[in-house]
Parts: C-alpha cells; sequence; structure tokens
C-alpha cells in the first residue's frame, strides 16, 4: 500500500500560497517595516539588570498581568481589556477562532496587510474584499461597500488597517466610525503603527461596543524578534478571545522586554522622531526616479511603476527588485492581488541605509531616458 499523508491536508490549505519572509542579514534590509534603529542603551542596560535573575524556569504569566497593567497606563484603558498575543498574527487568528470559522466571512479593504484572508481561510472561512478607492496619491475606504459587505449573513467581522498596510496612509476618521456605527459586526482597527501616525480610536472604544483595537511591539518599539501585540475591546470581549488563547501564548522574556519597553518609551519616541525625518528626506529624494509615490501616515513609503501595458509595471518591479538585491538592499515586491500589481515598499531606514538604497537605485535607473535599465 502507498501512503500518501497529504491527500488527508484540507483542500482549501494545500491551495494556499505561504507568507514569505526574506532573512537578509548581510545587506540592507527595509522590507518588514521594523524600527532600523537598535535598543536605547538605557533599554538594554535594564534588560541586562533586571532579567539575570528572572525566573525562566517557571511557566510566563498566562494572562500577562504586569504587561496589561503597564500597557492600561499607555493606553489609557482598564488592564480587564487588554489580551497580549504573540504578535498581531496571533491576536488576528484568535479574534477570527472567536468570531469566524467555517461558512463565515471576514471583510477586508484590499491592498491592506494578507495575514488578515489568510487566517480567515485557516480557519476555514471566507473573505469579502471590499477594494479601497484610489484618489490621486492615497486611498479611502468604499464605506458603503463595506456596509453592504457586513450586512451579509455570513458576514462576521470587518478589518480595517490604520495606517493602512501597504499603502500606508491613514483613512478619514468619520469613514471608520461610519462602518463601526453601521453594522453590529466587529470591526477591528488595526493601529501597528500608531506610534508613526498618531492617530488612533483607542478614546472611542466606549462609545462602540463591536469595536477592536489591536497594536504591536513590533514596529516601534523593535521588539519584532520578540513577537509581542496586543488587542484592546470591552472585557466581555476580551473575555471571550481569552478561551481560545493558549495558556503560555507569550514567553516571560518577551513579557518583560514589552513592559520594560513601555516604561522607558521616551528613548523609542525619539527613534519615532528620527524616523519620521528620515522619511520625509526620503520621499523627496525617491522623488527624482520613475513611479508613483503615495502619501504615507507610517514608516514605510508605496510606490508603482508606470508602465503602458498591464504587464510591463510587473517586469519593471521585478526587475527593480532583483537590481537591488544583486546590490545589497532588500525592499518588498507586492504583486498578485487588487491594486498592488508593479508595486514596492520600501520601509525608512537608518541614514546609511537610505543612503545605500538610493546610490543603488541611482545605479538602476536610466537618466537618457527618466525610466529604469
Amino acid at each position: 500500500m502507498t501512503i500518501d499523508p497529504l491527500r488527508w491536508v484540507r483542500q482549501d490549505i494545500r491551495d494556499i500560497v505561504p507568507y514569505q519572509a526574506k532573512v537578509y542579514p548581510e545587506g540592507v534590509k527595509v522590507d518588514a517595516n521594523e524600527n532600523p534603529f537598535p535598543w536605547p542603551q538605557r533599554y538594554v542596560e535594564r534588560l541586562q539588570q533586571e532579567l539575570a535573575f528572572y525566573p525562566f524556569t517557571r511557566y510566563p504569566d498566562g494572562e500577562a498581568k504586569e504587561l496589561c497593567q503597564a500597557l492600561s497606563e499607555y493606553t489609557g484603558r482598564n488592564a480587564a481589556e487588554i489580551l497580549v498575543s504573540n504578535g498581531s498574527d496571533e491576536a488576528i487568528q484568535l479574534v477570527l477562532l472567536t468570531f469566524g470559522g467555517p461558512g463565515l466571512a471576514t471583510v477586508v479593504s484590499n491592498p491592506t496587510f494578507v495575514m488578515y484572508s489568510m487566517a480567515t481561510r485557516f480557519m476555514g472561512g471566507t473573505v469579502i474584499d471590499v477594494p479601497l478607492i484610489e484618489e490621486g496619491n492615497t486611498f479611502r475606504l468604499d464605506v458603503q461597500g463595506l456596509l453592504a459587505a457586513a450586512a451579509r449573513e455570513e458576514a462576521r467581522v470587518i478589518i480595517i488597517c490604520n495606517p493602512n498596510n501597504p499603502t500606508g496612509n491613514c483613512f478619514a476618521e468619520e469613514d471608520i466610525l461610519a462602518v463601526v456605527r453601521g453594522t453590529d459586526k466587529i470591526v477591528i482597527v488595526d493601529e501597528a503603527y500608531y506610534e508613526f501616525a498618531g492617530k488612533s480610536l483607542m478614546g472611542r472604544l466606549d462609545e462602540f461596543p463591536n469595536m477592536v483595537i489591536m497594536r504591536t511591539f513590533s514596529k516601534a518599539f523593535g521588539l519584532a524578534g520578540l513577537r509581542v501585540g496586543y488587542t484592546v475591546a470591552s472585557a466581555e470581549i476580551i473575555n471571550e478571545i481569552h478561551k481560545v488563547r493558549q495558556p503560555f501564548n507569550v514567553n516571560a522574556f518577551s513579557q518583560r522586554a514589552a513592559t520594560i519597553a513601555i516604561e522607558e518609551r521616551t528613548a523609542f519616541e525619539a527613534q519615532v522622531k528620527e524616523v519620521l525625518a528620515e522619511r520625509e528626506t526620503l520621499c523627496a529624494e525617491l522623488g527624482r526616479f520613475a513611479w508613483q509615490i503615495f502619501a504615507t501616515d507610517a514608516n514605510y513609503i508605496f510606490l508603482r511603476l508606470p508602465g503602458s501595458t498591464k504587464e510591463e509595471p510587473v517586469r519593471r518591479a521585478a526587475d527593480i527588485h532583483q537590481g537591488l538585491m544583486d546590490r545589497g538592499v532588500l525592499v518588498r515586491k507586492l504583486g498578485g492581488g487588487p491594486g498592488l500589481d508593479g508595486t514596492l515598499r520600501v520601509t525608512v531606514g537608518r541614514p546609511e541605509e537610505n543612503r545605500k538604497l538610493l546610490a543603488a537605485l541611482e545605479d538602476l535607473a536610466d537618466p537618457s531616458t527618466g525610466g529604469w535599465r
């Protein structure tokens, strides 16, 4: 008998293309929207002092009470309204485990973070896509389209990324709230890049019992390698999500490191200011090249290549992506989804990294045509 265990894999899982995250330690890595700066010295010193004698032989606090208390002070919400997760990716899965599943649907506005759709499919659910409306160099929500999708019987969760990944822009607050007001379904507002944008709906949670806010320590706080995220909602919703959470989902080191990061956040806030200053310089410099630059409120820049045919921008984006790799620079090549063909996403790096990126682009540019070699 020939044994083929793969025949028992769910067909919807077999059809999924896995998320690709490149490891690129030898070059300039500006593809993953991370904080490009090393940890502040004061933060490192506290980690070394406090963690040397930490009881790592014991299981971590499953409810992360110490970190939730620190987050309560940071967000202005009660600790009972906060759930800590293994990055935002786990938070997305936990909410969809709680409210989604087979036969149920998640509503998203593409282009947006691909893990919303992937996590939905992991749960056996379906995705209802309501494309963003492109206006000049930015995007806005199709509010009526989102509400029509939310009204469908199978819809359970609507996810809005703000600022949006990969486009970088914040949506109008009145548009987001119009969606929240117009449905009784669960509306997630993913504020992963809140610290760069400075805009949040955290203060409006009491008005909308169906709104859930997600954030992460992977971006502004520079803890991408430690995987810490958190979800804020009514205590009732948080209690339900706790039921599907793994008992020890966030390790003790990550919990303590995130708590200290909040306590030492002034140093991280200074890094955010540096990133924002570099973003303005980089946007201006990128304007010298032949592509469309979209407005951004985050720590990355969304670019679209021009072309006279549908295929030409896709080829150009692939050529530039590979050309930069050949010159030691990694950016994010997008594509394969609504509005993403022929696009790139560039994370704002340290000044020296941005200079290397620009030098590589100069080498790829064709000054005789104003395009690309």
